[in-house]
């Protein structure tokens, strides 16, 4: 059933949203690589009972690495190095600092939920909702602060992200408008926009975007095609656990927007490729969980092939 139709602005296309508990359904939207938000699917998981004080209870004393102190409001762009914000400490101390209402946003994300919660996989099932296929698949899961926010990025694989606890801001921007995101010149699957602050000034182009947005809430899953650029913000402290699965984007799909992008990226890539790749220089990581540099993925292909050899989450 069609409850209701997401735009915005920028936007001229919705985002549906259905109320419904057969996955054949959001199958269908799987199938025809469209995202659709879908309440009622999985209300008979245990893991939407799951609350920060439960997992407390349970997992407390596991040591964890979490990222404090994060910037506020900055669109998911670090001020520093990735490792500067990360600190060994107790799963009941970060829950702790996670719900205190005025701390530095912080954050324990890209773990996979059997790492943490060991022998719940029965807690969540993301196989009957995806197409049987032969490719491989991961689950992570994603809790933190109120005011965590992913930047504005593009993943690999498909993926259903699924919201236990809080609630999350999302925007997308389909994929075959990858050149109107503005990516970072040394890494074109992260974006410079912060769609929630527009500078119309400095990335005009995005405004030609078809941008589309929705509120994700407890129980709710929201389906993103592959390539799909996503932004997530939480309203609250939150609880969130996603799944990538089925083909991969190809190597030439990646080159092709390479070369849209055009000689200044194209060249950036080169030189990274030596910097980082040959001469073996540290690439920093500036963004939420930073993928390697396109120069980096570059010489990949070269070497091994396959251009997302270090961005496939299956292999990290």
């Amino acid at each position: 059933m069609l409850i209701n139709k997401l735009t915005d602005k920028f936007a001229d296309k919705p985002i549906f949203h259905l109320k419904t508990n057969q996955a054949s359904q959001l199958i269908s939207f799987i199938q025809s690589k469209k995202p659709v938000k879908i309440s009622g699917l999985i209300d008979h998981w245990p893991a939407l009972k799951w609350t920060f004080q439960s997992l407390s209870d349970l997992h407390g004393q596991r040591t964890v690495k979490a990222l404090l102190d994060l910037p506020n409001n900055n669109g998911g762009i670090l001020f520093k190095d990735q490792s500067s914000y990360e600190q060994m400490m107790a799963f009941s101390d970060f829950i702790t600092r996670a719900l205190q209402p005025h701390q530095a946003p912080c954050y324990l994300g890209y773990l996979r939920a059997t790492d943490l919660l060991s022998g719940y996989e029965n807690n969540y099932d993301f196989s009957s909702l995806t197409p049987l296929s032969s490719y491989p698949t991961d689950t992570r899961l994603w809790i933190g602060s109120m005011n965590t926010c992913s930047g504005l990025h593009s993943d690999l694989k498909d993926n259903i992200f699924s919201q236990l606890v809080g609630t999350k801001k999302v925007f997308l921007v389909p994929f075959n408008q990858s050149h109107l995101v503005y990516p970072f010149i040394d890494n074109i699957v992260n974006s410079q926009v912060n769609p929630e602050k527009m500078d119309t000034k400095k990335f005009p182009k995005f405004m030609n975007a078809h941008l589309y947005s929705t509120t994700v809430e407890p129980g709710e899953i929201l389906f993103i095609p592959r390539g799909w650029w996503h932004y997530l913000h939480a309203e609250t402290p939150s609880i969130s656990i996603n799944h990538w699965f089925g083909q991969p984007i190809s190597s030439a799909t990646y080159l092709m927007l390479l070369t849209r992008l055009g000689p200044r990226y194209i060249w950036q890539t080169i030189k990274d490729m030596v910097r980082y790749s040959i001469l073996k220089k540290t690439y920093k990581k500036e963004f939420f969980f930073t993928p390697a540099s396109t120069g980096e993925r570059l010489f990949n292909l070269i070497r091994y092939g396959d251009f997302s050899k270090e961005n496939n989450p299956i292999d990290t």
